[in-house]
């Protein structure tokens, strides 16, 4: 596993903890990572099965909102 994963997952989970659904800029600003490779990232987490997350189309370009974390990714804290 890849633990550029692996901090995501944490940085997301937190999120998830406080109530919130975070999106690539916040995920990025608990990480060492830009929004750029966070949306890279979480295309490929999605893929693997790690998270649910949602596409959103916006006036410059594309971001994502991680909804929830799967049992597989939970499995991996």
């Amino acid at each position: 596993m890849k633990q550029e994963y692996i901090a995501i997952i944490k940085a997301v989970y937190k999120f998830l903890k406080q109530g919130e659904e975070p999106d690539t800029a916040m995920i990025a600003k608990q990480t060492s990572f830009t929004s750029q490779q966070v949306y890279d990232f979480i295309t490929e987490m999605e893929e693997q099965q790690l998270l649910i997350a949602f596409e959103i189309d916006m006036c410059c370009g594309e971001d994502y909102i991680v909804k929830e974390l799967t049992q597989k990714a939970k499995e991996l804290l």
